[in-house]
């Protein structure tokens, strides 16, 4: 009997005992999941994590737009590209023999500027006689000289020299035409510009078939003598011949080895 009661004591304290162990464990579960319910909350609402969350939030939409725009520009080189190989095959095409002229005049602008030409005309220089004859009047500014035709004296700007209608006349330096014109007094006239402000004038003159611009040389055919125009009638046919510096008439006979025979 003593032995049954012993047994039950023992049985009872082992049930004790795992009751306490049970509830020992069950006590620190319990703690545990409230640790770690209070620590999700801290997680949850402490402000710096929220404030790295959005960050990363950010950074997503920042590189999900940055991969857009790559992407987009991707689609625009692709086209450029496209577009380029187009026309680099449109370009492949053989050109209209237009087309062609028109390209190939670079090629030929060297050479028209080649044929440009300057002239430079000095005090040293010499000019040639540009008709035969005589000189039948003077150049004069410094006093006045009697005009047949006009039968007055006046200051004479340029000298006339004798010759017949129908004489070629030549150009008596290298000049590059200036002027080609027309009046009452000089009939059809051409000057030509020398260089260094230096100009020459030949008047009364028909068969002129030079424009502004022309270059022309020393002795080269400039035209032909016409009749004279009414202020030279008495006078006869006559080249009028004038020179000029800066604008300003000047002697051209200091400018030649005419000598009055």
């Amino acid at each position: 009997m003593k032995k049954k009661q012993g047994l039950l004591v023992i049985l009872l304290g082992c049930l004790v005992t795992v009751t306490a162990i049970a509830g020992v464990l069950v006590w620190q579960g319990t703690d545990r999941k409230e640790e770690d319910g209070t620590h999700q909350y801290m997680e949850l609402t402490d402000p710096s994590q929220e404030l790295l969350w959005n960050d990363e939030e950010t950074k997503g939409t920042e590189e999900e737009t940055a991969e857009a725009g790559e992407h987009t520009q991707t689609e625009e080189t692709d086209n450029a590209q496209a577009g380029s190989d187009g026309s680099a095959g449109q370009n492949s095409e053989e050109p209209s023999s237009e087309e062609a002229e028109q390209m190939e005049l670079p090629s030929e602008a060297p050479a028209a500027a080649d044929q440009v030409q300057s002239v430079s005309f000095s005090e040293a220089d010499r000019l040639i006689w540009p008709i035969e004859g005589n000189v039948i009047m003077e150049y004069s500014m410094d006093h006045t000289v009697y005009f047949p035709t006009l039968e007055e004296y006046k200051c004479s700007p340029a000298v006339l020299i004798q010759g017949a209608a129908g004489t070629e006349v030549r150009a008596a330096a290298d000049g590059i035409v200036k002027v080609v014109g027309s009046n009452e007094e000089l009939g059809n006239y051409i000057t030509l510009d020398l260089g260094n402000s230096y100009e020459v004038t030949c008047g009364q003159l028909n068969e002129i078939t030079l424009n502004p611009g022309d270059y022309v040389e020393s002795g080269a055919v400039i035209g032909t003598l016409a009749e004279p125009t009414k202020y030279y009638v008495v006078e006869g046919a006559n080249l009028y011949f004038q020179m000029t510096k800066d604008g300003a008439p000047i002697d051209p006979l200091d400018y030649t080895d005419y000598a009055q025979e």
